[in-house]
C-alpha cells in the first residue's frame, strides 16, 4: 500500500453477464455483473450491487477491482442506485495495449456514465481512483452531482520521488503462502493490514486448478502506464460537493504491518518515510481546502489507507452526512 516499490496497493478484477456470479456469492453481496463498452471499445466490469435513487458509482485503487467494495457498497442500496467500475486493464476488464493515461481512463468513465444512463452521477473513490474522479469532475461537472476521495485527494505526480526510496516492497508469498486460496488470503491480510472481500482476491489473483496462487491478473507494467499517466488535479475546475475523508495512520504498523520483519537499515528508511509522509499528507489536506470551491475535509485518526474496510463505520457515517 501506500505506492511501496513494487506499486501493489491491493488487488484486480473480473467481469460478464449474469446475476449473482461465482465471486458474488463468495463475498456474501447481492449483485450482478455485465459488460459495458468503454472509450475505445474496450470492455469494462460492472458490479450492480442494486438498490434504487441517485446513482452512485465506485472507483477503486490502483490494483483492485469493483470487488473490493463487494462488503461496503451495499450499505447505500437503501437510498442509493450503486453500481461499481473496474478500470481497464484489472480483473475482468479489458487488457488493453494502451489508454492508461488519465484522460483516457476518464473518457472510460463517461462512457461507463453514458451506459448506464446515468444522467449525474455520484462518485466515490478510493486512493488513485482519486486522480480520475478529479480529472472527470474538472473536465465533465454536468455529469458529476457529488465526488467523494476516500483517502484519494492527493497530488501523486512526485510522490515516488518524495516517499518512494523509503519504502520497502511487500515480502514475497511463500510456498505455504501460495498453496491455497485460504492461505493466500491470511499472507495479504498480514501484509496488507485488512480483510480484503475473498471475492476480490479471486479476481485479481490466478489460482491453478488445485487451488494455488499463481500470479496476479494483472502485469505490472499495466500499473507502471497508470502512474506514468497521471496529472495534478484539477482543483479549482471541480464545481461540485467534494468530500474528502484522510486516513491519519497512528503508526507506521498501520502502512507497513510488515515492519517488523525488516532489517535495522530498512527500517530506518520506513521510520523516515513515515515522517516525510504525514508532513506530505499535511500539505495535501491543505491544498484540497484552499482550491475545491465546494470542498470538505474529514480526518480519521488512527485508519488504514483501505479506510472503508478498516473503518467502515465512521466511512459510511461522513459519507451519509455528505449526501443528504
Amino acid at each position: 500500500m501506500y505506492y511501496l516499490k513494487n506499486y501493489k496497493i491491493f488487488i484486480i478484477n473480473i467481469l460478464f453477464f449474469s446475476t449473482c456470479n461465482l465471486s458474488c456469492k463468495k463475498s456474501r453481496a447481492h449483485c450482478t455483473t455485465k459488460f459495458v463498452v468503454g472509450s475505445t471499445k474496450n470492455k469494462i466490469e460492472i458490479v450492480d450491487f442494486g438498490g434504487t435513487g441517485k446513482p452512485i458509482l465506485f472507483l477503486s485503487g490502483l490494483g483492485n477491482s469493483a470487488h473490493v467494495f463487494d462488503n461496503f457498497a451495499p450499505k447505500f442500496c437503501d437510498k442509493f442506485q450503486v453500481c461499481a467500475m473496474s478500470r481497464r486493464g484489472f480483473g475482468g476488464s479489458e487488457q488493453t495495449t494502451n489508454g492508461y493515461r488519465i484522460d483516457t481512463l476518464s473518457l472510460d468513465i463517461l462512457a461507463v456514465t453514458k451506459a448506464l444512463n446515468f444522467r449525474k452521477v455520484i462518485l466515490v473513490g478510493h486512493s488513485i481512483a482519486g486522480d480520475e474522479i478529479s480529472k472527470f469532475a474538472s473536465s465533465y461537472p454536468d455529469k458529476v452531482d457529488k465526488a467523494v476521495y476516500l483517502d484519494a485527494a492527493f497530488d501523486r505526480t512526485n510522490l515516488m520521488a518524495i516517499i518512494g526510496p523509503y519504502y520497502p516492497a511487500s515480502p514475497i508469498p511463500t510456498t505455504i503462502d501460495s498453496s491455497s486460496i485460504e492461505r493466500f488470503k491470511v499472507y495479504r491480510e498480514k501484509n496488507l493490514g485488512v480483510n480484503l472481500p475473498e471475492a476480490e482476491i479471486r479476481s485479481t489473483s490466478l489460482f491453478s486448478d488445485d487451488g494455488k496462487y499463481q500470479k496476479e491478473v494483472t502485469p505490472p507494467q499495466i500499473q507502471g502506464q497508470i502512474i506514468s499517466g497521471i496529472e495534478r488535479p484539477n482543483y479549482k475546475g471541480i464545481n461540485c460537493p467534494a468530500l474528502a475523508i484522510y486516513a491519519i495512520p497512528n503508526s507506521i504498523y498501520t502502512m507497513i504491518p510488515f515492519y517488523d520483519s525488516l532489517d535495522s537499515e530498512n527500517k530506518k528508511k520506513a521510520d523516515t518515510g513515515f515522517v516525510k509522509f504525514k508532513d506530505y499528507s499535511k500539505q495535501q489536506i491543505a491544498v484540497f481546502k484552499k482550491e475545491v470551491k465546494k470542498g470538505i475535509v474529514k480526518e480519521v485518526k488512527e485508519a488504514h489507507h483501505c479506510i472503508f474496510i478498516s473503518n467502515p463505520v465512521v466511512t459510511e457515517k461522513l459519507i451519509r452526512e455528505f449526501l443528504r
